[in-house]
């Protein structure tokens, strides 16, 4: 059969990628042949994961040596998509006729990505963010107008779905005083580690206040949750919100990317922002900031509340990625010392200053509190501050990240 269809003949090389989360699925001999006068190319690779979980599983494919992952590539055929079982031998075939007729390369490179949603137990994750470009900022309009900057993010990512609770920190801290990485000072005022360096012990950082009348506190020989607030976020310092993050192989998000997340995919270019997560107007059934009318007498509200069936009501508020109370609530950390918006990096990349887990500066917090004002800007998506990073009142938690690095 003849064919002007130009593709690479064999693929100038393979490479295997894999999420960087704890106990991440890993993808292993791959390789990628094109069929002889076919325009169909045959992907194989070796999948393993300790849990033995089903895995979601996806490509993403280069003309350029690596350089960037933007060939349109869709139609897939095999071993990809979601509830994939760990084994070797897999195969997935690309109609590249299809998506990619009449192109050609010598550089071609393939990018098999395994996920297995899953680490710390429990934690839920929201969907996948994928990599590209979106402006971050204002785009003057339902928001108004201000500094702007277009960034993009070339990787995917992965936002936990709620701010991380206190049982998920209190666990975390049972288990790291197991382990010895954890320490308490005095009586029952402070919780200290130094989770920078791989755990390397170079000073004392707090971590978070406990006590009898905060939400965790010390029992004897254990942490305990206080008050059946389990299932409410938990109030940390950056160290704190880094130490659960690290410990669990995960990150905390960049700014960018915390941006990105609570944009949405439909909502992220310029003259399509919206204020907030959900739309361009705010009621006190849409979030918890202050006035807004949630019963809970903290002024906190457990994490998902806003899916529904809140006090007052409202709609269920979870972003396009799946992701809940990204405004009001607590504020977020942020990997991100602060940085003018005009000259953050055009392509987020970790190993910039303003990323760096050493650098002696605050910390960026996202996405307002439960004592902001609707009548101000905190709670848009937009809005940034910078906060010391040992901060430890009760109005700052985090939610973690996990990537697909290339």
């Amino acid at each position: 059969m003849k064919s002007t269809f130009r593709f690479l003949r064999p693929f100038a090389g393979i490479l295997a990628v894999q999420t960087a989360f704890a106990a991440i699925p890993e993808v292993t001999n791959v390789t990628a042949v094109q069929r002889a006068d076919t325009k169909f190319v045959d992907i194989t690779y070796n999948v393993a994961d300790a849990d033995g979980d089903k895995l979601k599983v996806r490509v993403e494919i280069s003309d350029n040596a690596g350089t960037v992952y933007s060939v349109p590539a869709f139609s897939f055929t095999g071993a990809i998509g979601d509830a994939v079982t760990p084994g070797n031998g897999k195969t997935i075939t690309w109609n590249a006729g299809e998506d990619w007729d009449g192109e050609y390369s010598e550089q071609m490179r393939v990018k098999v990505i395994a996920t297995d949603t899953k680490g710390f137990p429990g934690l839920e994750w929201g969907n996948e963010v994928p990599p590209g470009g979106f402006l971050m900022g204002q785009d003057g309009g339902a928001e108004g107008s201000g500094p702007s900057r277009h960034v993009n993010i070339p990787w995917s990512l992965w936002m936990s779905k709620y701010e991380i609770t206190n049982g998920q920190y209190c666990e975390f801290l049972n288990m790291a005083l197991a382990a010895g990485k954890v320490t308490r000072a005095g009586t029952t005022t402070y919780v200290r580690a130094i989770p920078i360096g791989g755990w390397t012990e170079v000073g004392l950082s707090t971590l978070i206040l406990i006590g009898d009348t905060r939400d965790i506190r010390w029992n004897v020989n254990n942490f305990e949750v206080v008050g059946g607030k389990t299932n409410f976020p938990v109030s940390v310092t950056w160290y704190g919100a880094l130490a659960f993050a690290l410990q669990y192989g995960y990150d905390l998000p960049t700014d960018a990317e915390w941006e990105k997340a609570a944009r949405g995919p439909d909502h992220d270019d310029q003259g399509e922002h919206w204020a907030y997560p959900w739309g361009n107007s705010i009621s006190g059934g849409y979030a918890n900031y202050a006035n807004s009318g949630d019963p809970m007498a903290d002024g906190r509200t457990p994490v998902g509340y806003y899916n529904g069936n809140q006090i007052p009501f409202g709609p269920d508020t979870k972003n396009a990625f799946g992701l809940y109370d990204l405004a009001g609530n607590l504020s977020e950390w942020t990997r991100t010392a602060p940085t003018d918006l005009e000259f953050y990096n055009q392509v987020e990349w970790l190993g910039s200053s303003n990323h760096s887990l050493t650098n002696s500066s605050g910390r960026i917090t996202r996405g307002g509190n439960s004592s902001s004002q609707s009548t101000n800007n905190n709670l848009k998506i937009y809005y940034r501050e910078q906060m010391d990073r040992n901060a430890a009142d009760s109005l700052i938690g985090f939610r973690v990240v996990r990537r697909s690095n290339p």
